[in-house]
C-alpha cells in the first residue's frame, strides 16, 4: 500500500512520540520495595492493596514455549500436490499427443526421460496404441483422484492419529482410514489385470503419486498461538493488608516477583492519576517533532533533487531516525550505559554512503536535535558527535572509495579525540574523566562502522534499493555481469547501450530518475543470455531455428527471456526498481511476428501463448524503457533513416502503446511523452544517420 509523505512523517511523528512517552516514564521510586534475591528485610512489607502476583518475562516465555510445543500439528488434504500429479500425468500423455505420427517409441522415450519421466520401452510401445492410452489415462485419473481425496500420509508420521482439516472440519483421524504411499501404490495397482496393463500403472504411480497430506501450517500456528494466549500470566493474588516479607526475613523467589508486581500495580495506579498529563507531554513531543520532520522534508525537496526526496527515500530515512531513537533509548534508558557510547555517527554516516554527503550532513543536524531530546536535552554529548559527524562526512567526501572504512574509523576518533578533550579541558575534568570518555566514544566509533558494514550492502542488497552508489557501480563496464552480456550476447549489448542513451536523454527531459533509467535500460535483456542464438540481433540466421519450431513455441521461448531475465537479476542481486523494469518492459503485448504466423498457418492459437505476461509498466521509467527498446528496434530495421521517419516512428510507437493500454498504468502525461519523442528523436537521428561519403583520395586522412 502507498504512503503519502505527508502520512509518513504524521506516523513517524506519533511513533517517536509513543517512543518518547514510553522512555521517559514517570521517575517512580519506591526504595523500600527494591530488594534483590538473597537480601535480608529491613522491615515488614505489607500489600497496600490487592493485586496479582505476576510471573517474569522469563518464565511466561518457557511456558508459552512449552505450550505451544505440546500443541499437535493440524494437517490437510493438499489440493495443490493432486493439481500437480495430474499435471505430471497430463504431460506425459502430451508426448504421445504430439508425436503420435512418428510412431517412434524410443524417440518418445527419450524425451519422456529427458524431462525427469522413466518409463520401459515396453509401456511406451503399449500407450502408443490410442486405446490403450486413452483406457489407462482415464482409469488412473479417476483412481488416483479418489486417493488424494481421502489422502496419502508420510512414513515421517509416527503417530497412529492426527488431526486432519477436510471438509471444513478439524477431527481426529486414524491412519488406517488413510492410505500410505505403498499402500496407494498398491490400491492403484491391483485394480488393473493384465502384466503389462499392471505394469504401465505401477510405473505411472511411482511417478505421480506422492504424500499429499501435510502440515497446514496456518491452522497450526493458530492452535499453538492459542494454547500461547492460554497461559496464566500471573500464580495468585495478595490481599490487601497481607504480609509479604517479614522484618528480617530473607529475600527468595516468591517474595522478590511480590515486590515486583507490587511495584508493577504503584506505576500503573500512577498512571491512571496522570492521564492528563500523559496526554499533554505526548502532545508536546507529536507536534514538536512532526515540525521538525516537515522542516527536514521541506529542506530535502529545495535543496535536493527528487530522487533523496522520494517517497521510498524518506521511508528509509524515517526508519533510521527512529532506529536511532531506538538506539539511543536502549543505550542510555535501558542498558544504563554513558551517553557517549550511543552510536549517534552511525545514521549520519549511513544517509551519506547511501545517498548523498550533502544530505548527510541536513541529516546531521535534525539528528543532533532528536538525540538532544532523548537525551532530556543534553546538548553537550551530542554536539561532540555532530561535530565529529561532519569531520567524518568532510574526510569521507575525499576518499575515492567509501568503503575503505578503516581509514574512516581512523580519522572519526581522532577528530573525537579533538573535541572531547578540548570540552573535557573546558570543564576542568580529571584525567579519568578524559579518559573514560575517549572510551566510550572509541566505543561508538566501532559500533558505528559495523553498523555501518552491516547496514549498508542490507539496505543495498536486501532490500534491493537502486541507491545512487548501487546504480553506479551497476553502470561501471568492469562490471561481471555487465562484461558477461557484452560477451555472451554482443548484438543486445549494442541495442541496450543505445537504448540507454535514449530513455536517460527522454528521463531529464520530464524529470524522472535518468539514472535508474539508464542501469534499466542496460540490464533489460539479459535474459537472452539463456538462448542468444534465437534472438535476430545476436544471431542473423535465428529465423532459420524457429522455422524448425511452431509460432507459439518460439512465441514462448521468445517472452521466456523475462523470466529468464528476472531469474538472473534476482541471482545478481540488482535493485528491485531495475527487476521491476526489466519485468514491465513489454507490458502485456503481443509477440505480434509469431502471433501473425500463427494466424497465417490457420493454428488453433492461445492468445496467451503470444502475449508477454506483464504486468503493463508501473512507473515512468519502465514507461520510458518500453518506448525507447520498440523504437531502437524499429529504426535499426529501417533501410532509410531521416528526422521525418523517425518523428514517425516515435509518434506511431507512442500511439500504439497508448491505443492497447500499455500506458494505462503508469503516471504519465501526454505533454511528458511529448516530452520524451523531442529527447529521443536526435539521438536516433545522430545514430543511424548516414555518414558523409568523402571522395576516393589516397592521401586522405581516415
Amino acid at each position: 500500500m502507498k504512503i503519502s509523505k505527508s502520512n509518513l512523517l504524521f506516523f513517524s511523528a506519533v511513533i517517536i512520540a509513543i517512543i518518547f512517552i514510553i522512555s521517559n516514564p514517570y521517575k517512580l521510586s519506591y526504595s523500600k520495595y527494591n530488594l534483590d534475591l538473597g537480601q535480608i528485610s529491613d522491615r515488614d512489607i505489607i500489600a497496600p492493596f490487592d493485586f496479582s502476583i505476576h510471573k517474569s518475562s522469563e518464565t511466561i516465555k518457557a511456558d508459552k514455549k512449552k505450550a505451544a510445543s505440546q500443541t499437535e500439528n493440524i494437517y490437510k488434504v493438499s489440493e495443490n500436490l493432486k493439481f500437480n500429479a495430474q499435471k505430471n500425468l497430463d504431460f506425459i500423455f502430451q508426448h504421445f499427443n504430439i508425436t503420435e505420427s512418428s510412431n517412434n517409441s524410443e524417440t518418445i522415450r527419450q524425451k519422456l526421460i529427458q524431462n525427469g519421466y522413466e518409463l520401459s520401452l515396453s509401456s511406451v510401445d503399449f500407450l502408443i496404441n490410442l486405446e490403450n492410452r486413452t483406457n489407462i489415462y482415464e482409469y488412473i485419473t479417476s483412481e488416483t483422484s479418489r486417493i488424494f481425496n481421502i489422502g496419502i500420509y508420510s512414513e515421517n508420521i509416527l503417530k497412529s492419529k492426527i488431526y486432519l482439516h477436510h471438509n471444513n472440519k478439524t477431527k481426529s483421524y486414524n491412519l488406517n482410514r488413510l492410505y500410505s504411499l505403498d499402500e496407494a501404490k498398491a490400491k492403484l495397482i491391483t485394480k488393473k489385470n493384465g502384466k503389462i496393463f499392471k505394469q504401465i500403472v505401477k510405473e505411472l504411480a511411482d511417478i505421480i503419486l506422492i504424500e499429499n497430506i501435510v502440515v497446514d501450517e496456518e491452522l497450526s500456528n493458530l492452535a499453538k498461538e492459542k494454547a500461547r494466549e492460554e497461559v496464566k500470566l500471573t500464580i495468585g493474588k495478595v490481599q490487601k493488608n497481607e504480609k509479604i516479607v517479614g522484618k528480617n526475613q530473607k529475600i527468595t523467589f516468591i517474595e522478590l516477583s511480590k515486590l515486583n508486581s507490587l511495584k508493577r500495580a504503584l506505576e500503573e495506579n500512577k498512571r491512571q492519576k496522570s492521564t492528563f498529563e500523559t496526554i499533554l507531554s505526548a502532545l508536546g513531543a507529536f507536534v514538536f517533532v512532526l515540525f521538525l520532520l516537515h522542516l527536514f522534508q521541506f529542506l530535502l525537496i529545495q535543496l535536493f533533487p527528487e530522487d533523496y526526496s522520494s517517497d521510498a527515500s524518506l521511508l528509509i530515512i524515517s526508519s533510521i531516525i527512529i532506529g536511532t531513537i531506538l538506539l539511543t533509548v536502549l543505550t542510555n534508558n535501558l542498558f544504563k550505559f554513558p551517553q557517549l557510547i550511543i552510536p549517534v555517527i552511525l545514521p549520519v554516516l549511513l544517509i551519506s554512503v547511501l545517498y548523498d554527503i550533502k544530505l548527510g550532513i541536513l541529516y546531521n543536524f535534525i539528528n543532533f536535535i532528536l538525540i538532544a531530546f532523548f537525551l532530556n536535552w543534553n546538548f553537550i554529548d551530542p554536539m561532540i558527535y555532530s561535530l565529529t559527524a561532519i569531520a567524518g562526512i568532510t574526510i569521507l567526501h575525499r576518499m575515492k572509495k567509501k568503503q575503505n572504512y578503516y581509514h574512516l574509523a581512523f580519522y572519526l576518533f581522532f577528530a573525537y579525540s579533538i573535541f572531547s578533550i578540548a570540552i573535557s579541558l573546558i570543564h576542568f575534568d580529571e584525567i579519568s574523566i578524559i579518559l573514560s570518555n575517549l572510551f566510550s566514544g572509541l566505543l561508538s566509533i566501532v559500533i558505528s562502522m559495523i553498523g555501518l558494514v552491516i547496514l549498508t550492502p542490507v539496505i543495498e542488497r536486501k532490500l534491493n534499493m537502486a541507491t545512487k552508489q548501487l546504480l553506479l557501480e551497476l553502470l561501471d563496464f568492469d562490471n561481471p555481469l555487465l562484461k558477461k552480456i557484452s560477451l555472451a550476447i554482443p548484438g543486445t549489448y549494442h541495442h541496450a547501450l543505445i537504448v540507454g542513451n535514449l530513455a536517460e536523454s527522454a528521463a531529464e527531459a520530464i524529470g524522472a530518475n535518468h539514472l535508474l533509467t539508464r542501469v534499466a535500460s542496460y540490464y533489460h535483456d539479459i535474459g537472452k543470455i539463456e538462448n542468444p542464438d534465437f534472438f535476430i540481433e545476436n544471431n542473423s540466421n535465428s529465423s532459420a531455428l524457429h522455422d524448425k519450431m511452431l509460432p507459439n513455441q518460439s512465441a514462448l521461448l521468445i517472452k521466456k527471456h523475462i523470466k529468464d531475465g528476472m531469474t538472473l537479476a534476482t541471482k545478481y542481486h540488482l535493485p528491485k526498481q531495475v527487476i521491476n523494469i526489466l519485468q514491465q518492459h513489454h507490458g502485456t503485448a503481443y509477440i505480434r511476428y509469431f502471433h501473425t504466423k500463427a494466424k497465417e498457418a490457420g493454428l488453433d492459437i492461445d492468445e496467451n501463448d503470444f502475449k508477454y505476461d506483464g504486468p503493463k509498466p508501473q512507473t515512468k521509467e519502465a514507461a520510458i524503457v518500453m518506448i525507447a527498446d520498440i523504437v531502437e528496434s524499429t529504426t535499426k530495421s529501417l533501410s532509410e533513416i531521416e528526422p521525418k521517419i523517425v518523428d514517425k516512428v516515435l509518434s506511431e510507437t507512442v500511439n500504439r502503446l497508448i491505443l492497447e493500454g500499455q500506458l494505462d498504468e503508469t503516471p504519465i502525461s501526454l505533454e511528458e511523452l511529448s516530452k520524451i519523442k523531442s529527447a529521443m528523436a536526435p539521438i536516433i537521428n545522430g545514430v543511424y544517420s548516414k555518414r558523409i561519403e568523402y571522395p576516393k583520395n589516397d592521401n586522405a586522412e581516415n
